[in-house]
């Protein structure tokens, strides 16, 4: 793919569903767009890597990528805040049945160790399907998946 076809396909996707549509055909805002996400995969790839690191790795892998860690920093915390607040929760206007949320909860601890993230996720899925680990328990049940303690 040549980089006209490249920038055509980044101007008529949405880049983050509900946040950015571009309108307007501007090479240097299309690369410079790109080249966030890049680095933002990179940064998201080094931590899945090494969980739980020390500050100084990761000022050191700033400077390893040429970043300043500050610039650095704010990368993590705009991929922190879109975790927390994107998702079919936002904006949802119901209630979650507590026993679904502590289902959930269970079931999504898979994915972290944060309590917060993993409640977080349930209310995703709940705010979709209200009865979203009722139906996952009785398809895994269906498909002989035993159920983990």
């Amino acid at each position: 793919m040549d980089k006209k076809d490249y920038l055509h396909i980044l101007k008529t996707t949405e880049l983050r569903p509900g946040k950015v549509r571009i309108e307007e055909f501007n090479p240097e805002v299309l690369m410079e767009q790109a080249g966030e996400s890049d680095l933002q995969n990179t940064i998201i790839k080094w931590f899945k890597e090494n969980p739980k690191p020390k500050d100084d790795e990761v000022h050191a892998f700033a400077d390893k990528i040429g970043i300043d860690k500050h610039k650095f920093e704010q990368h993590v915390y705009e991929i922190l805040g879109d975790i927390i607040s994107e998702g079919r929760s936002k904006g949802f206007t119901g209630t979650y049945d507590p026993k679904e949320i502590a289902m959930g909860k269970k079931v999504e601890m898979e994915h972290t160790t944060i309590v917060a993230i993993a409640e977080k996720i349930s209310q995703d899925h709940l705010a979709e399907f209200p009865d979203y680990y009722t139906r996952l328990k009785k398809m895994e049940a269906a498909a002989g998946v035993k159920e983990s303690e």
